[in-house]
């Protein structure tokens, strides 16, 4: 980020400014003078007016909608604010764009026009290539005076995050029998994240209620003690073991695909234990997945973590770690890069 003079706008306006010079000196015309006093004072003028609303101009990113699907268009608000009377010639956004997940980043300049005491909006159409979490936001911008000789710079603070899930897959090349094996009988704990049953309804404390199914925001607000109504749904649950190694594209396809698999077993009434490895935090992140709702919020959870090298290094984890878990389903891409499930018999 940089201020710059256009010197291809000068060397033109130049010659030009020479020319009215010697016009005036041989003429000695009243008009030209008038003329020559305008073109000395214009330039001057239009850079005092750019740092005007350079220092009026505020520009925001905001994303319509915070979620989007693999290979849809989603779009991303720009807003560029002027609260000056002033006019420039134009103003660039300098944009980057990052799917946090895979480290890939791109650049662009947005040119906006500039309104006089207004807001100028653009959305900005964005190709959702990927699953992950896309990041936009805009450094800087640059605020050009009306007669073009000079780029002003103002940093800027301000972004949009979309999080993109994976498209509904039209069929899946598993059965149920596929994972039949993987399924374990859940004993129903009071421990966090063990609680396999669905919440019906909220009502008022009854005294015998267990603690753990009191609604404590819920209680905050009306003063007094509600808890949630639960009603057993399944003793049903299956592990599945999401295996994020290799190239990024086979990532993206073993990704895409679980999520259809979890999807198509909470929709049969199956409570999916969905697990992948955390390698920055050296450690296993486990969710329960009981709804499209909280199957969009672990695959958003995972988006925070990256991409390992040693699929092998973590089924070994899974052996030290979770020894309880007699199986669990691996999704994994196989020898010719194509994604799968696979039960894993740790008993």
């Amino acid at each position: 980020m940089k201020t710059r003079l256009r010197i291809s706008r000068i060397a033109f306006y130049v010659p030009l400014y020479i020319a009215a010079v010697y016009l005036y000196i041989f003429l000695q015309s009243h008009y030209i003078l008038i003329f020559l006093t305008l073109m000395t004072l214009a330039p001057v003028f239009s850079v005092i007016s750019a740092l005007i609303v350079r220092h009026y101009t505020d520009v925001t990113l905001t994303a319509p909608s915070l979620t989007g699907r693999r290979n849809d268009v989603s779009y991303i608000k720009i807003s560029l604010t002027n609260r000056s009377f002033l006019l420039s010639m134009s103003a660039g956004v300098h944009i980057i764009s990052e799917n946090t997940f895979y480290k890939a980043a791109g650049k662009n300049m947005i040119e906006v026009p500039e309104r006089v005491r207004g807001t100028y909006d653009l959305l900005l159409p964005l190709r959702l290539t990927r699953n992950g979490n896309v990041s936009v936001r805009c450094d800087y911008i640059i605020i050009r005076d009306i007669m073009g000789f000079i780029d002003i710079a103002k940093k800027a603070d301000t972004s949009a995050e979309i999080t993109v899930i994976p498209e509904k897959a039209e069929s899946l090349k598993i059965t149920r029998e596929d994972t039949s094996k993987g399924v374990t009988e859940a004993e129903e704990t009071e421990k966090k994240g063990h609680d396999f049953s669905d919440v019906s309804d909220v009502r008022e404390y009854i005294p015998g209620d267990r603690l753990n199914s009191i609604h404590w925001k819920l209680s905050a607000k009306r003063d007094i003690l509600m808890v949630k109504d639960r009603e057993s749904m399944s003793d049903e649950q299956m592990a599945l073991l999401l295996q994020l190694s290799g190239d990024p594209g086979d990532v993206d396809e073993v990704i895409a695909f679980a999520y259809n698999v979890t999807e198509m077993l909470v929709r049969e009434g199956t409570y999916v234990r969905f697990i992948w490895w955390n390698e920055a935090a050296f450690k296993f992140e486990v969710r329960k997945v009981t709804g499209i709702e909280t199957l969009e919020d672990s695959f958003a959870d995972m988006y925070m973590c990256s991409i390992y090298e040693d699929p092998e290094k973590v089924r070994e984890y899974m052996r030290s770690v979770m020894p309880s878990l007699k199986a669990y389903v691996e999704i994994k891409t196989d020898e010719e890069g194509q994604p799968g499930a696979e039960v894993v018999d740790q008993s």
